[in-house]
């Protein structure tokens, strides 16, 4: 069983839901390089005016009212985009129907127990791509060529019961077959207007006057005609895009928000059906001047909350705004499988993912991108270097046999504490730390440990570690000198 979407002068319907202060008023679409550019497509107010497809634009512009608009074929690829999206929502297996610019088959077999029997599916199919501004034609058939033949042939919700496709066909024109202009002369000259004429023919006959397209046309009008489906073998991730052109340039952050807002609700509706979450964003910004403004959000956790992607999105443009007024914009996400965490009954998840990320992103306003993050250690000798990455949670550890040996650990003091050494000799014999002296009960070291002399980042340091006795106290510590500032300080002291 197969049912097909098909929308009805496609291009003109893309203007229309591009421009919807356009859907009452006669539009025609221009196409081509001037001053050969011709109309290409007219909506029904348009049409009733006078425009036929293929009028040059002068002569459409000199009908009284036609508003001559042109051709965007980056809108009719976003809104294929939509339909396609749909038409998945519905069925795995779908196929694009090429020369019916929109159209989709879907194989709908065995899709009754999520949308009832073909006709809810069918009306469910045609009021989702209405809620996205389109009007479509649905058809369902046993036979693939069938339903589409019905789709382009007849206006809303078509349904035909098995073994009653030629019935269905019968009164619609000739045209909905596809025919060739020369096709179409010979059956007009024979006075063949609809598919049931065609069908009523004996086949024999028709094929040894038209040769072996006789015996296809005859099979198509009687709904007869076998059909290899194709299915379309696309990847998810490239429908999660939004595009917008805009009519004047934007310049203030708040109405940008409003059409990103709408844009990331579209984008979270087409991952929720897949049931999966956004796990970044990319904002391209198309600015005045040719310049390009981009800008990825990457939460720590694929979110499924609008609010709060719309809100990072927010604070990052208002810590790197655009420099120029925005022409265009486009919304690229990422999909990942959401984040299930398992928790008590009575105990929320502290902290939530959607407030912790928001916080993060204020935090970066504030303090600047370089200062807000989690420490990760680098690959150097040098001693306690660290850098700052963007936070990430960790991935849930498996429970493992816990070792009871507990292993000495050197607690650092950030920031190092200076202290007062008095020397015997040439090692350490007393400690002024806190106000308080120190004996230096036991001593081991010195190791001297230096690197990065060939740049201004240079460091050296001579480290010792000793214990402190007092007459009610001990203390196990590393101390340490830097020759450079002729300073000595704790580094940090043992468990």
């Amino acid at each position: 069983m197969y049912a097909v979407l098909h929308p009805p002068n496609f291009a003109a319907q893309v203007v229309a839901q591009q421009r919807p202060e356009l859907r009452k008023r006669p539009v025609a679409l221009i196409d081509g390089e001037p001053p050969a550019d011709t109309v290409v497509a007219a909506n029904k107010a348009a049409r009733g005016l006078g425009v036929e497809v293929g009028m040059t634009r002068l002569q459409a512009a000199t009908i009284p009212e036609v508003v001559t608009i042109r051709r965007v074929h980056e809108d009719e690829v976003a809104a294929q985009s939509i339909l396609h999206t749909i038409a998945c929502m519905f069925s795995p297996r779908i196929e694009y129907v090429e020369i019916h610019p929109g159209t989709y088959a879907l194989d709908i077999d065995g899709m009754n127990g999520m949308f009832g029997d073909e006709m809810r599916l069918a009306n469910k199919l045609r009021q989702r791509v209405m809620t996205e501004g389109f009007l479509a034609n649905v058809a369902v058939a046993q036979n693939f060529d069938a339903a589409l033949c019905l789709a382009l042939g007849r206006t809303g919700v078509s349904v035909v019961p098995q073994g009653g496709e030629a019935t269905a066909l019968r009164d619609l024109p000739l045209h909905v077959l596809n025919l060739t202009a020369e096709q179409a002369e010979t059956f007009k000259a024979w006075g063949i207007r609809t598919c049931g004429q065609l069908a009523a023919l004996v086949e024999t006959d028709l094929i040894s006057r038209i040769g072996q397209t006789g015996k296809r046309l005859y099979s198509l009008a009687r709904g007869a005609w076998p059909h290899l489906m194709f299915p379309v073998e696309s990847n998810f991730e490239d429908s999660l895009v939004e595009r917008m052109e805009l009519d004047f340039p934007v310049e203030l952050l708040e109405p940008l928000l409003f059409l990103l807002g709408r844009m990331t609700d579209t984008l979270l509706e087409r991952a929720k059906a897949k049931a999966r979450a956004i796990a970044s964003l990319r904002v391209v910004l198309h600015l005045d001047g040719g310049k390009r403004h981009e800008r990825i959000v990457r939460p720590a956790l694929p979110l499924e909350d609008k609010l709060t992607l719309l809100k990072l999105l927010q604070l990052d443009l208002e810590t790197h705004p655009p420099g120029a007024a925005i022409l265009s914009l486009e919304l690229h996400a990422h999909s990942a499988e959401p984040y299930r965490a398992q928790h008590g009954l009575f105990l929320p998840q502290a902290p939530e993912p959607g407030r912790l990320e928001v916080l993060l992103a204020r935090l970066r306003k504030l303090l600047g991108e370089e200062r807000v993050g989690s420490v990760e250690l680098k690959d150097d000798h040098r001693p306690n270097a660290f850098r700052i990455v963007p936070f990430a949670p960790p991935p849930p550890k498996r429970s493992e046999q816990r070792n009871l040996a507990v292993a000495t650990a050197l607690r650092v003091c950030r920031p190092p504490q200076t202290i007062g050494v008095v020397f015997t000799g040439s090692v350490p014999a007393r400690v002024f730390w806190d106000g308080q002296g120190y004996a230096v009960r036991e001593i081991a070291g010195p190791w001297r440990v230096s690197g990065q002399w060939w740049n201004e980042a240079n460091w050296c340091r001579e480290e010792w570690d000793v214990r402190l006795a007092t007459e009610s106290a001990e203390r196990v510590c590393r101390i340490a000198f830097d020759p450079r500032s002729r300073c000595w300080y704790v580094q940090g002291t043992y468990d």
